[in-house]
């Protein structure tokens, strides 16, 4: 039978160090390779037309489901192959891809499973397999505004699952300092949170800001993390800190607009302890104009 045709596609946003070697894994076995740019001002772009069969420029969004949404809008494949400008696929994954399609299984999406390489090692204790939905017959799956689980399978869709092997995964080269793990976590809660402030979801209950932090913690535990030294201790940390802030946002973003007139009130009373002429005022005095001021109101 005809080889059946792939697509891949990437989202990229400032990914200089990465993207090249993101496309060198897919171009050599990928039909077409899609980079959707959401208007990079570093190198992206020029690095990325040397490999990409189609270049897309996109505004410069929060909603990465709309990004994902134009890259699968723009791949013709048969299947399509969703990567992460960080993310690289092994020759063993591209192998067994190219053989799974071309043999017409009876699937419409296959899990793939990640490897992750985080402050500059890769980590046993992170949970690696199943992975994640990534590769995928047309109209297999959906896509949603979430961050980090924007392609989901429709209803009905029949599902691969591949061996636990990190021959056949891909590899995550996530953050290399603990600064851009933190700044990344600080963009991603926000938008999180705002997220799900405008889906309805209210205040945080208190138990919540402690539950999805507790749980990393625990997968740490169970994963004996600590095989990782201080960067899977740190991975499990900041994933947890993740969780509370994603909670606590909830709290916090609707609060925040009407904290800077407070502020500003409260620095304007303390103000009113200086006499005209600038002199500090006595407790006596201060409570005479206190009182002379509520006379007049």
């Amino acid at each position: 039978m005809p080889s059946v045709k792939i697509s891949a596609f990437v989202i990229t946003l400032n990914e200089e160090h990465n993207i090249e070697y993101c496309l060198r894994s897919v171009q050599p076995w990928c039909d077409e390779v899609i980079v959707v740019d959401l208007e990079s001002d570093d190198r992206t772009r020029e690095i990325a037309e040397r490999y990409a069969d189609v270049f897309v420029r996109h505004e410069r969004i929060a909603d990465f489901g709309l990004a994902r949404q134009a890259g699968l809008d723009h791949a013709t494949g048969d299947w399509i192959l969703s990567i992460d400008a960080d993310e690289v696929v092994t020759p063993g994954l591209a192998r067994w891809i190219r053989e799974f399609i071309d043999s017409d299984p009876d699937y419409d999406v296959a899990r793939i499973p990640r490897i992750n390489v985080f402050l500059g090692r890769r980590l046993r204790s992170t949970p690696w397999w199943p992975g994640k939905p990534r590769l995928f017959r047309r109209g297999g799956v959906a896509i949603t505004p979430e961050l980090h689980s924007g392609i989901t399978p429709v209803h009905g869709a029949r599902i691969a699952v591949l061996p636990r092997s990190s021959a056949i995964s891909l590899w995550h080269f996530t953050r290399v300092s603990l600064e851009s793990v933190a700044d990344k976590w600080n963009r991603y809660t926000t938008i999180e949170a705002r997220r799900a402030i405008e889906t309805g979801q209210g205040d945080p209950r208190m138990f919540e800001l402690f539950s999805d932090a507790l749980r990393e913690l625990g997968v740490y535990v169970v994963k004996r993390g600590y095989r990782d030294g201080i960067g899977g201790l740190a991975y499990a940390m900041s994933r947890s800190y993740a969780k509370f802030l994603l909670a606590a946002k909830r709290w916090d973003q609707p609060r925040s607009g009407l904290r800077q007139a407070r502020y500003d009130a409260l620095r304007e009373h303390i103000l009113r302890g200086f006499g005209d002429a600038g002199r500090p005022l006595t407790p006596r005095e201060a409570a005479m104009r206190t009182d002379g001021e509520e006379t007049r109101a």
